[in-house]
């Protein structure tokens, strides 16, 4: 999802341009288009590894790496003015899950092409040595599937599609039935099996259901959603026993077959907690070899630099600091004339036969919020007030006054949400009254025909800063007049 999740809002608006990609990617791609009502009139096409596409006067060509998911793709894009090769996210396994290994056979003839500009993926640069293989993961795994003497749950990415694979190979092994939750999990899955990504026997895997109940917990095995700890997962639901099938017992065995994406930390410990409150066992990778990551070591990266062998350098996909560890550690090992550049979003890299630098020009590059049905509608002033009020509430005092003389009728009335129970706190109510009414009365005394936008800013500084020195907090204030 973090890779084709905006394809609904974004293809529309450059017009519908045609899609390229790999078959799995193409499926997957093809059920998100489906259920926004897209598929008909996207143009989606395949290709594999020995295909060419032309576009006006470039050429793009693709080598197989290795990936989390099978059918990873490196790109190399040549031009009249020059070439590029972006690894995509990658790394080098030589004991794929169901995927083939990276081919550096077809690597290094692009190398030897001469490649103007690699843009290369820098999420693990930091880490040394190589990624693990999946093959060890599977090892792993089949021997928690041969020694859990209960029912056991496990979760991961759902597009983890050879790991998934493994994992219903190893259940016919052992005599166990896989039963897939989570809506990703059982729709990628069936995509697989269709497209002949799969090799596990038939029957062996089936939707969630009640039949669940009617096997010994021994010869279970649930695949689930909600390795991230989302709120809405299938794994969240039975750690707080909201699941419609599955409620967590004492012997259960729960594996966490992926890592915390930074962020979702704590999203993640609270569902171990929950698991653990319910007696169920938890095994994460902290303790046990269940998951291994899909981007390149630095041992990989240094494999594929010479390979490669650019005349630029441009270390991508991670935070700066990891992009410019990427740098300096590929500076090591790299020609002394190397060009190492890092670049931020909206960087624009000019390739020409005289020069590759980076222009002063910008593309505009930022966060589109969805919210509902509107796109990028949401701006930074409406985030802002949508923070003031998740943090200190929201304060709403309404005056009437006489339109003429523009006294006031009454005492302005104060509703408040998120900030303080008005009955509750009458005293700090009717101080924060009496303020808002000193600061209407003065500003009117100062100016009768004060504009309305004028006196509303007057009040809201003056609360504003009664309440900061009564209460330390900074609730928004919507002061509303009335004229009669």
């Amino acid at each position: 999802m973090d890779h084709i999740g905006a394809i609904q809002y974004v293809l529309p608006r450059l017009g519908n341009p045609p899609l390229y990609g790999s078959k799995l990617t193409c499926g997957l791609l093809k059920n998100r288009l489906r259920e926004f009502g897209l598929d008909k009139t996207a143009k989606v096409n395949v290709y594999d590894e020995n295909s060419t596409v032309r576009l006006g006067k470039m050429e793009v060509e693709f080598f197989r790496v290795n990936h989390s998911i099978p059918d990873g793709m490196g790109v190399y894009v040549k031009t009249p003015e020059g070439s590029v090769v972006h690894t995509g996210d990658y790394k080098f396994d030589y004991s794929p899950a169901i995927d083939k290994p990276a081919d550096f056979q077809r690597i290094a003839k692009v190398g030897m092409k001469g490649v103007d500009v690699l843009l290369i993926d820098s999420t693990n640069a930091l880490k040394p040595g190589f990624c693990k293989s999946e093959q060890e993961i599977g090892d792993t795994l089949e021997d928690i599937i041969a020694k859990t003497p209960g029912r056991l749950i496990i979760t991961s990415f759902s597009s983890l599609i050879g790991r998934i694979n493994q994992i219903c190979n190893y259940a016919a092994k052992y005599d166990r039935k896989v039963f897939l939750s989570g809506r990703s999990m059982i729709d990628n899955m069936a995509l697989a099996e269709n497209l002949g990504y799969t090799t596990y026997p038939k029957g062996v895997v089936r939707p969630i259901s009640s039949q669940i109940k009617s096997l010994p917990p021994s010869k279970v095995i649930i695949l689930t959603t909600g390795a991230q700890g989302e709120t809405m997962s299938a794994l969240t639901r039975m750690s707080l026993g909201e699941h419609a099938h599955i409620q967590i017992q004492e012997n259960d065995t729960v594996v966490i077959s992926a890592s915390p994406i930074p962020g979702n930390e704590l999203a993640v410990v609270n569902v171990i907690n929950n698991l653990h409150a319910k007696g169920a066992k938890v095994i994460t990778n902290g303790q046990m070899d269940v998951h291994v990551s899909g981007h390149a070591h630095q041992e990989e990266l240094k494999l594929m630099y010479s390979l490669i062998k650019p005349k630029c350098y441009v270390p991508i996909h991670g935070e700066l600091f990891m992009r410019i560890g990427h740098g300096e550690m590929i500076k090591k090992i790299a020609d002394p004339n190397l060009h190492i550049t890092i670049l931020e979003n909206g960087d624009v890299l000019e390739v020409s036969k005289q020069a590759i630098r980076k222009s002063k020009q910008k593309i505009p590059a930022n966060d589109i919020l969805v919210d509902g049905l509107g796109f990028g509608d949401i701006g930074s002033q409406v985030q802002h007030e949508r923070q003031l009020m998740s943090q200190d509430g929201i304060l709403m005092i309404l005056f009437r006054a006489y339109q003429q003389s523009k006294h006031l009728m009454a005492d302005p009335d104060i509703v408040s949400r998120g900030f303080l129970y008005v009955k509750e706190s009458e005293e700090v109510a009717n101080e924060t009254k009496q303020v808002a009414k000193k600061a209407f009365e003065q500003a009117v005394l100062s100016n009768k025909n004060i504009d309305l936008k004028t006196l509303k800013n007057e009040i809201s500084l003056n609360v504003n800063r009664f309440i900061r020195k009564r209460l330390g907090r900074e609730p928004m204030i919507i002061p509303i007049v009335m004229y009669v």
